[in-house]
């Protein structure tokens, strides 16, 4: 009795285990695998950044008496990322160098700005998820995930980077970081809810 009970399950299970669409070659399951690869690309395409300058794009012009953003402003000039020109008035240009290149962009089409980016997401491992649900027409789910920095940026330990942007030397000394974003199923699979901005 106990034998046939036994196989019963293991029946039951390897059933279920072949019926189950959760491996990694179906892009729309809802797992782990899945949410992991995806939150990496989009990481490896999006750097971990910080406002350098909240309503300006590149380059950067402004009044030398404009204070807000200018101590990040100096600290890349300091740093070396960006060059200043004067400019008539008092207008200068801040303009990214060949090292600050890389690192200084314009933020994304609905944040502004410019960013300074100084790492990248290396996604260990996802922690949970939401259980996938319909919300103002597509199916999303939120997952929290811990990850390293890779790719730490050279100066991002330069003291005018520290004393400007205590967040850039919070976030590199974190040996490991949890944080959680939304992900959106597509026709294709899932995909960090940005990328369908």
């Amino acid at each position: 009795m106990r034998s046939e009970a036994i196989a019963v399950l293991a029946t039951a299970l390897a059933v279920a285990a072949c019926g189950s669409p959760k491996t990694t070659d179906d892009p729309k399951a809802a797992m782990d695998a899945n949410f992991k690869m995806v939150l990496q690309a989009w990481f490896d395409e999006h750097p971990d950044c910080v406002k350098l300058d909240r309503s300006g794009s590149l380059p950067i012009e402004r009044s030398t008496s404009r204070q807000v953003d200018k101590p990040g402003l100096d600290a890349g000039v300091s740093a070396g990322l960006l060059s200043i020109k004067p400019l008539a008035g008092d207008r200068v240009r801040y303009t990214p160098t060949e090292v600050g290149k890389d690192a200084v962009r314009d933020g994304d089409r609905f944040l502004r700005g410019v960013d300074l980016c100084y790492a990248r997401r290396d996604i260990q491992a996802v922690e949970n998820f939401t259980e996938p649900t319909d919300a103002a027409g597509v199916k999303a789910t939120r997952v929290t995930y811990r990850y390293t920095l890779k790719d730490v940026a050279p100066w991002a330990s330069n003291p005018a980077i520290a004393a400007a942007f205590p967040a850039i030397t919070e976030a590199v000394a974190k040996p490991l970081s949890t944080d959680a974003d939304d992900l959106i199923l597509t026709d294709k699979g899932w995909a960090h809810h940005r990328a369908l901005r």
